[in-house]
């Protein structure tokens, strides 16, 4: 394999050029972003355009002498894809052979660098007495695990909670770009080179840091690392007792800061070292609690429970620790929790997610970020609404009511009643005014349905709103019922998407178009945007995608760019429903868009990106018939499970389950498709989510088609049927109503069949899903067009060819040709 001498050398191909000695990639000037190992790659191809390269011989060039899984290189080819814009119409620079390698099949044109030129490259590495301002320039930065250095395994929550506090301070810099706790955490150990770590995260500079035992507390210490010359950028040690954690905390930021030279805005001096108590044993008791909360297990949570109420006792307006507990409670008594004996890693153990986790790190522990992301967003919205964050005195009273709801479900257990009625002595009153009441109970029902606990919010909130019915506004100011009619509008949704509330989209839709119109006669414009997302995702659930996209866009169109949460939000949904409606292409390009916002948003928005991502590719490897993107699809789906078992949310993990074993069934691996479906049947139906049980049944019904188990497949898919019949989920209804055709053609039921399908393509068409309309008619030539009257042919095949006309789905354009080309044959 060719290796180039010499380094002056650009490589230019179509509108890009690859400077071999920087390994900076640009088109037409303009710098593209690549990772250091994504550039590495692209290099070897490269230079050896034309040639097959081995993936042995890539994974022992790029990563020598460490062992590395295959879909480390297949998440790097993709990367460069998207980098060279090579995937709407086949490839245009990187071919995939098959179980080999790859090839560059563009052509090279090769010249010597000008001096020039390589002296801007080399000034761009080797700045002698600048390093900190070059670092500072767009400055990329990973704080790694601290590592527990003490032999002390009880503290370990100490120097996890640290990293997290340090991450969170740096993320509110504007001049920062603070790689996620979910991306560093993967390479948690205690010995690596902060080098390699930090070149394959893409960071210009590294913190890394250690805690130490010492006779009298602990040590602490920090060293800043250059990532392209290994060169210490600072460096000290703090010794401290636990008590000034949270001082410490803080001069470490702030010295950071200070050695990275950013000039910070008055806003950003305040926002950086922020803190939700200034308590340094109440905030370890909040680490402590999510150390036990992240165990899902019924004890565990029992165990958080007295931390998070120590957390209060010793500092009474300590509001994440407010917020824990009352989650604890509602979980305990609406049983959201997963069963004793399927805990999530060990499931993921079975379900062959060991890569996952020797990858991201066999602890969960992302709770900490979501908690602090939970309160920022709750933040912004009361700041639109002219209000302040829930006061210590509605977290009480949130926090007696969901005890109150606790000892109601019959979950009463001595151990927690012990001390259940402790009363922080700061809080002189809790008798909360009917819009204060109102403030709390929404921000608490939110954080439920952001976990998936549909029950909780219900109970949260009976006493303003009744399931299908208009909230109670009476008494109300204009923003608390703004607010009350956006969360139960979003609450409706939730309930209908699950079967619980028949036909509970339209009743969704006048509470969320309430909320927006409200909204917009306040002033309060993110509210009426966060409405419109809101709504949009009911019209999606209805099948109703031109109108959803069209809702999307323009919403898109008024948001202010700085607003990442809701825009990273809109865009996801976005690529949801264009994935949908069949337009898989449009639908990474939304991706695509999102990817950077994403990183900044937490567990929830980062899982939803890996699982549509993964569905997206699964959907573009099964039509183009590529097998080659199976490891990279499943790693997504493997890292959408780490981030929503990291908040709880087994709902989206069981969706996740459901789509992965659809992508293993459609490659054949019948046996692991049925693990991952039996586990995604398991937690739906412990959860009584009806709508997405019977998806899952529908999929199963594919399963059995496919292993020629009919009857089982006839069973399922009357299931899924059934229950669809009875929501208004009608995209979902035509796709079941196919699948049930399906497997009656191969029970020789032509003429039921034939019903089923017609049937099918006028629930698709109602609503809008003209791909899935189309499909329908494309399977009724496929299964019976001899059982067709000549008539009846020409009118099936004009009628699906006007559907799917704008198909991007190139396997259903040869499935529509070949049909027409056997009409054509029969009749000339």
């Amino acid at each position: 394999m060719y290796i180039p001498h010499s380094q002056n050398l650009n490589y230019e191909f179509g509108p890009y050029q690859l400077n071999l000695s920087s390994r900076r990639l640009t088109r037409e000037g303009e710098r593209i972003s690549l990772t250091p190992k994504a550039a590495e790659i692209l290099t070897l191809l490269v230079t050896n355009a034309g040639k097959l390269v081995e993936k042995d011989f890539l994974l022992k060039e790029v990563w020598p002498d460490t062992f590395v899984e295959e879909s480390n290189l297949a998440q790097n080819i993709f990367t460069l894809r998207k980098a060279l814009g090579d995937e709407r119409d086949g490839p245009k620079y990187i071919e995939t052979v098959p179980r080999r390698g790859y090839r560059f099949i563009a052509s090279v044109r090769i010249s010597e660098v000008k001096d020039s030129d390589r002296n801007g490259a080399e000034s761009e590495a080797d700045a002698p007495n600048g390093i900190a301002e070059a670092v500072a320039q767009r400055t990329v930065i990973a704080v790694l695990p601290f590592v527990n250095a003490t032999g002390n395994p009880d503290v370990e929550y100490l120097s996890e909670g640290v990293t997290d506090n340090i991450i969170n301070n740096l993320s509110r810099v504007s001049q920062l770009r603070v790689m996620s706790r979910s991306a560093v955490f993967r390479h948690r150990k205690d010995v690596f080179d902060p080098q390699v770590v930090g070149r394959e995260l893409g960071a210009k500079a590294v913190l890394v840091g250690q805690i130490s035992a010492r006779p009298v507390g602990i040590a602490i210490g920090v060293e800043l690392v250059e990532v392209a010359r290994g060169w210490q950028l600072w460096g000290a040690t703090y010794d401290c007792e636990l008590k000034d954690i949270l001082e410490i905390q803080d001069t470490i930021t702030r010295q950071l800061l200070v050695n990275l030279k950013l000039k910070l805005t008055g806003e950003e001096e305040k926002r950086i070292t922020v803190r939700y108590t200034e308590n340094a044993e109440a905030y370890q008791a909040y680490l402590e609690g999510r150390y036990h909360w992240s165990i899902y297990t019924r004890s565990g949570i029992e165990k958080a429970i007295g931390h998070f109420r120590q957390a209060i006792e010793l500092d009474p307006n300590y509001a994440l620790a407010y917020a824990a507990i009352v989650d604890c409670y509602l979980r305990l008594a609406t049983n959201y929790l997963p069963p004793e004996d399927d805990l999530p890693i060990e499931e993921i153990k079975r379900s062959d997610y060991s890569v996952c986790l020797s990858e991201f790190g066999p602890k969960i522990k992302l709770r900490f970020e979501w908690d602090w992301k939970g309160a920022e967003r709750e933040l912004r919205r009361a700041d639109e609404l002219k209000t302040t964050y829930p006061a210590a005195h509605q977290w009480y009273a949130a926090y007696q009511y969901a005890v109150a709801i606790y000892r109601e479900s019959g979950g009463t257990r001595a151990e927690l009643d012990e001390h259940e009625n402790f009363y922080p002595k700061q809080l002189s009153c809790v008798t909360l005014s009917p819009n204060e009441e109102v403030q709390i109970v929404c921000t608490v029902t939110r954080e439920q349905i952001e976990v998936g606990n549909y029950d909780a919010g219900c109970l949260m909130l009976r006493k303003w709103w009744t399931p299908g019915e208009s909230p109670k506004l009476t008494g109300l100011h204009s923003y608390s019922a703004a607010d009350l009619l956006f969360t139960t509008g979003s609450l409706a949704g939730c309930l209908s998407s699950t079967g619980h509330l028949p036909r509970g989209q339209k009743h969704a839709e006048a509470l969320l178009c309430g909320a927006i119109g409200m909204f917009e006669h306040l002033g309060a414009k993110r509210r009426s945007a966060e409405s419109r997302i809101e709504l949009a995702l009911s019209y999606y659930r209805q099948g109703m995608f031109e109108l959803t996209k069209t809702t999307l866009l323009k919403t898109l169109e008024g948001l202010d760019a700085s607003d990442i949460n809701l825009r990273g939000l809109a865009l996801l949904r976005l690529a949801v429903v264009e994935r949908h409606a069949g337009h898989v292409q449009d639908s990474l390009k939304r991706l695509a868009e999102a990817r950077e916002l994403v990183e900044l948003n937490g567990p929830l928005i980062t899982g939803r990106y890996h699982h549509e991502l993964a569905s997206a590719l699964k959907l573009s490897a099964i039509d183009e018939n590529r097998s080659n993107y199976l490891a990279e699809v499943s790693l997504h789906f493997k890292r959408a499970v780490y981030e929503f078992v990291a908040i709880g949310h087994y709902r989206y993990v069981a969706v996740v389950e459901n789509n992965h074993g659809f992508l293993l069934l459609n490659t054949g691996l019948f046996k692991d498709a049925e693990a991952h479906l039996r586990h995604a049947h398991k937690l739906f139906d412990i959860l009584n989510d009806k709508i997405r049980l019977a998806q899952v049944d529908e999929t199963l019904a594919q399963l059995y088609t496919a292993t020629t188990h009919f009857e089982l497949a006839k069973q399922s898919v009357e299931r899924a049927v059934t229950s669809l019949e009875e929501s208004d989920e009608d995209a979902l209804l035509a796709e079941a109503l196919r699948t049930k055709a399906i497997v009656f053609c191969k029970l020789n039921r032509f003429q039921e069949a034939r019903a089923i399908l017609e049937g099918a393509r006028r629930v698709a068409e109602r609503c809008g899903d003209y791909e899935g309309a189309g499909l329908a008619l494309l399977l009724m030539m496929e299964n019976m067009r001899t059982q067709l009257e000549e008539g009846e042919q020409k009118e099936v095949a004009a009628r699906m060819c006007k559907l799917l006309k704008n198909s991007q789905l190139a396997s259903v354009r040869v499935r529509l040709h070949h049909c027409l080309k056997f009409v054509n044959e029969d009749y000339d």
